[in-house]
């Protein structure tokens, strides 16, 4: 952040820099981490990326895109004091010119996680003339145009981007709490366009509303975000939607001929449930992870259920579409399929949901975690000790109850003979 904040240090004190970088973050709806907000804010102020050909000597630091169009060899030397020294240099170009990037010492293992072709975004210190010192540098999925590609092109525009498909599935609209302890509202929606799959998030719903399964739509004022591995744009504020003469149907990948390192879309029936596994983020959040094989007419494959999608999933049997899924190696080296960020889960049944309250004790069964009362057995997802009585409140979808309550249960000895001697007969 502090490089960031260095592009705009004559403009604002760093505790309104970081002010300002929260209220975009605030604005996404928690969708844009950090770094894509402190770029937002750039933008805003007018220190937007610089073209190679105007970068400034006398500036204290630059900020422009690249695209990598070659790589130098590491060259290793003995300084005048006798110390081990590096450099290795990437040339990198837009349609404006071309600069060198340089590299020292330990940072020249950097080289070898940059491929040619690819576009990277750059800040760093220029030093004689065509040449820049990295002093952060990320990978981006945007395309530029160089002096030998003019064709290239680059990410949203400042009005925002246009998706024109299909609607093919629709997810449920999910609540969260903001910093400021307000309430907001999520949609993920899948359609279908001629180039695949894109997910749109809606961070107001009501965007939606009238709108179907297989209803043509054209939004526009869209953002790209860069950290979901598949194609996937937030509908903000600023976003609107209206009908489209369109019909697209979504293409699905048969399991069998799934690719690591890919994302793909695929459908099929849920088998092989495992039961849900909570754990805690390196952010220090509470989340879930459920394991599962997926079968189509081709095979079966793994798969990873993350998050909602593991603490609140299909039951073993049903017929499920997975849209935008990553796809990567197991570490047997197996292909396997991750239901996580920027993916949606759809199920091909609506299941229905009611509200119970169900006392009843709490057992392990091969699918997991259970609560029994002698009448109905249904998952639950909350952590409970096995073995204890609690009386709990949430919503049933078919044999899954989400706990939103709980308490336990201590019987007096005559509840418990009781009970007893109605299981005995």
């Amino acid at each position: 952040m502090r490089v960031y904040y260095s592009l705009v240090d004559d403009l604002f004190s760093y505790e309104t820099f970081q002010a300002l970088v929260d209220e975009v973050i605030e604005e996404s709806g928690h969708v844009f981490d950090e770094r894509t907000s402190a770029m937002i804010v750039l933008r805003r102020a007018g220190r937007k990326h610089q073209k190679i050909a105007r970068l400034s000597p006398h500036s204290t630091f630059v900020h422009f895109f690249g695209k990598v169009l070659g790589k130098g060899e590491v060259r290793r030397f003995t300084r005048d004091d006798g110390s081990p020294g590096a450099v290795a240099r990437i040339e990198v170009g837009d349609d404006t010119g071309e600069v060198s990037l340089v590299f020292w010492d330990e940072r020249v293992s950097v080289v070898d996680d940059v491929d040619v072709g690819e576009v990277i975004e750059v800040v760093g210190k220029t030093g004689k003339t065509h040449e820049v010192r990295v002093i952060d540098m990320q990978p981006t999925v945007c395309d530029i145009p160089t002096r030998a590609e003019p064709d290239g092109f680059s990410g949203s525009s400042a009005e925002g981007d246009t998706i024109e498909g299909t609607i093919v599935a629709i997810g449920e609209t999910s609540t969260f709490t903001r910093r400021d302890g307000s309430e907001g509202e999520r949609l993920d929606v899948a359609i279908a366009d001629e180039s695949g799959i894109v997910i749109l998030v809606f961070w107001d719903p009501a965007l939606l509303d009238g709108y179907a399964c297989g209803d043509g739509i054209l939004a526009s004022g869209l953002r790209r975000n860069t950290r979901s591995a598949g194609r996937e744009y937030t509908a903000g504020s600023h976003a609107s939607v209206k009908p489209a003469d369109v019909a697209y149907s979504p293409l699905f990948t048969p399991v069998a001929e799934v690719l690591p390192d890919t994302v793909a879309s695929v459908s099929g029936t849920l088998e092989r449930m495992r039961s849900a596994r909570e754990f805690t983020t390196r952010k220090g959040a509470q989340s879930w992870v459920r394991n599962a094989d997926i079968r189509d007419e081709s095979g079966s494959i793994h798969l990873v259920l993350w998050g909602e999608n593991a603490r609140n999933s299909p039951s073993e049997g049903e017929q499920v579409s997975l849209y935008n899924a990553s796809c990567k190696y197991d570490r047997n080296g197996r292909v396997e399929v991750h239901a996580s960020w920027g993916c949606l889960l759809a199920c091909a049944a609506a299941p229905a949901r009611e509200s119970v309250t169900m006392t009843g004790m709490i057992i392990r069964t091969a699918r997991g975690r259970c609560i029994d009362d002698g009448h109905h057995c249904l998952l639950i997802d909350a952590d409970l000790p096995v073995g204890t009585e609690y009386c709990v409140e949430g919503v049933q979808s078919r044999d899954r109850l989400l706990v939103t309550a709980y308490t336990e249960v201590t019987r007096s000895k005559e509840a418990v003979e009781e009970r007893i001697r109605s299981v005995l007969g």
